[in-house]
């Protein structure tokens, strides 16, 4: 029992103390960025770690220790014998709670007792890092506890009172500091992104429970109408069976799945991050994520099905049956659906919120393209190696195996169609449609970072793929070459080297004559020069300390060395735009002589001519 205790704490306190401090050197490197307010208005950060962090830590410890004692009451009121009369279990959760429970209530007690002193603690980062990231962890366990509730619900499996605890603590955890951060509100729009990478998070892994639950559940009816419309000796002999091959366990798992994601998607969706049309989060959530994940699905499924059809007519399936063969299409199916309902309806909806805020979504939106466009090149490439294997083989025959098999081509040809028919539209249709915007759009389009990144990031992989398979292919060639064994067959021995070779020198040179093109045609800024300051003129400051910042300013912006004088009567700076430092910049050009004092105090900075006597 001690030895089950001490591996169950520590198996609790690891994460959470591992978690706490990566939340302390967030606020830490937050604070040393000089942008909180928090050092000045509050009780400090080392006090919020301390409180946040030992309130965290706790809250890991006493939450567990109640669903244990939950569980044990209920084990003991409503399972069956063999749940009941767990002493170590009863042990372990007292334990859990009388050591969690009056920690978390007095370190949260103090900190809730800071907000009402200071209501400027309501808006510290510590404090936001702390809500939400107790609200992202509890959310990701309800969705689990709920899967194990429903999936009990359901008819799957005998009672345990874990099925209940769990999502019932948890969910009361989160519910209590979801009430707490809907009173205290976001507060300082600097720590914005706190609640969005919650909102967006959890409404990810929601969306992805709830699309493959629904896969599930489309699969297993879809499975059984199959095998019995094809496979006739496993026709079922009456409706009741055939709903009980269908309403099975794993069905139930996937019902309870959907619905868990479903609720978790819902919420966050549509009611935490509900109108937040601006957040960068929130273009990465869809594009990169929602879009570009359902297009893949899709993609990915595509590619199967035409595989599978193309295997069976011009390759070699893997049997004679058509069932047989074709027996993965029900899977197939059942992630096709809900990856196209999940492409097409975010989709939508980007191009619903992309019409109110278009200059902020075109970033987002290009982003995707190139990405997209990537895809369906390192797809197409892929095919075309495959096809140049087969070319290969054909014309220079391997010893071996692949002359007792005259059908070996068939499958890999197969595949290399396939990826060449997915690959082919996908890059030509966001490439080509990036380069008619480039030609006919804007100048920034050309300079545009994801448009650099993509270039220089195929250049620079297709570079590198040269560089490795040239050298496997002249290492080869030396070897046949000193051993006297130089033959045709380096070119079977070699093929993918060479293929990879080909294909990748191509790539190369093709967005290498892109970059080119890119710099010659880039717009160029023809803006005046500013006139130069003369490098005889002396310039002297007289500034104080505090303006030793802004002398070293004037410097950079005048381009020659300033004697500064020492001023001890204090003399606080000014602050000083850009326009206004090139207008003081304009008056020291402008002004006679070869000797200039700049004079700076609250009021600005006095540019006086003055000579030598």
């Amino acid at each position: 029992m001690d030895i089950f205790f001490g591996l169950y704490l520590i198996g609790i306190l690891v994460p959470l103390l591992v978690v706490a401090g990566i939340v302390a050197a967030v606020v830490a490197w937050m604070r040393r960025r000089g942008s909180s307010q928090e050092a000045d208005t509050g009780i400090g950060t080392l006090k919020r770690v301390y409180y946040y962090g030992l309130s965290f830590i706790a809250l890991g410890v006493a939450a567990p220790g109640v669903i244990v004692l939950l569980d044990f009451l209920l084990d003991n009121l409503f399972g069956p014998p063999v749940l009941s009369n767990s002493q170590t279990q009863l042990a372990l959760g007292l334990a859990l709670t009388l050591v969690g429970v009056p920690i978390w209530f007095l370190h949260w007690r103090m900190s809730l007792k800071a907000v009402q002193r200071l209501p400027a603690e309501a808006t510290a980062l510590s404090r936001k890092i702390y809500l939400y990231l107790v609200l992202g962890i509890t959310a990701a366990l309800i969705a689990f506890g709920l899967v194990m509730l429903l999936r009990w619900v359901l008819g799957s499996g005998s009672f345990n009172g874990t099925h209940i605890a769990f999502p019932l603590i948890w969910g009361g955890v989160w519910a209590y500091h979801w009430h707490i951060q809907s009173v205290e509100g976001r507060g300082d729009e600097a720590w914005a992104w706190v609640p969005r990478l919650y909102w967006y998070f959890t409404s990810l892994y929601g969306l992805v429970m709830l699309a493959t639950g629904v896969g599930i559940v489309i699969w297993k009816p879809l499975r059984a109408a199959y095998e019995s419309l094809f496979t006739p000796q496993i026709l079922l002999s009456s409706a009741v069976s055939s709903w009980d091959s269908i309403w099975t366990d794993t069905t139930r798992t996937g019902v309870a799945i959907a619905l868990a994601g479903a609720a978790g998607w819902w919420w966050h969706w549509h009611r935490a991050a509900k109108g937040d049309v601006n957040s960068v989060l929130r273009q990465v959530y869809l594009y990169l994520f929602a879009i570009l994940g359902g297009a893949a699905t899709v993609v990915v499924c595509l590619s199967i099905l035409l595989y599978l059809v193309l295997q069976w007519f011009i390759g070699e399936p893997g049997s004679v049956a058509a069932a047989a063969h074709f027996r993965r299409l029900p899977g197939v199916i059942a992630a096709l659906v809900p990856g196209a309902t999940l492409w097409g309806y975010h989709w939508a909806l980007m191009q619903q919120e992309s019409r109110l805020s278009t200059g902020r979504w075109q970033a987002a939106r290009r982003v995707y393209r190139y990405l997209v466009a990537a895809l369906g090149l390192g797809t197409l490439s892929t095919g075309l190696v495959m096809v140049f294997l087969v070319v290969m083989g054909v014309l220079v025959p391997q010893a071996g195996t692949q002359l007792l098999d005259a059908q070996w081509w068939r499958n890999p040809l197969v595949l290399g169609v396939t990826l060449l028919v997915e690959g082919i539209p996908i890059w030509s249709y966001y490439w080509l449609g990036v380069q008619r915007e480039v030609e006919v759009g804007a100048a920034e389009e050309r300079t545009a970072l994801s448009r650099r990144v993509f270039i220089y990031g195929v250049f620079g992989i297709a570079t590198l793929l040269v560089l490795g398979n040239l050298s496997v292919l002249l290492f080869k060639f030396l070897q046949d070459l000193l051993e006297a064994d130089l033959s045709l067959q380096l070119l079977q021995n070699a093929k993918w080297s060479i293929g990879t070779l080909l294909m990748a020198g191509a790539i190369s040179i093709y967005h290498w004559l892109v970059l080119q093109e890119d710099r010659w045609e880039a717009p160029v800024n023809e803006e005046p020069a500013a006139p130069a300051i003369s490098t005889t003129k002396g310039i002297t400051a007289l500034a104080s300390e505090p303006a030793q910042a802004l002398v070293q300013q004037l410097q950079s912006c005048l381009g020659v060395n300033i004697l500064v004088w020492r001023r001890l009567d204090g003399g606080e700076p000014p602050n000083l735009t850009e326009v206004e430092l090139d207008a003081v910049r304009q008056r020291i050009i402008e002004t006679p002589g070869d000797r200039v004092l700049l004079t700076i105090d609250a009021s600005g900075v006095q540019v006086i001519p003055y000579r030598e006597l």
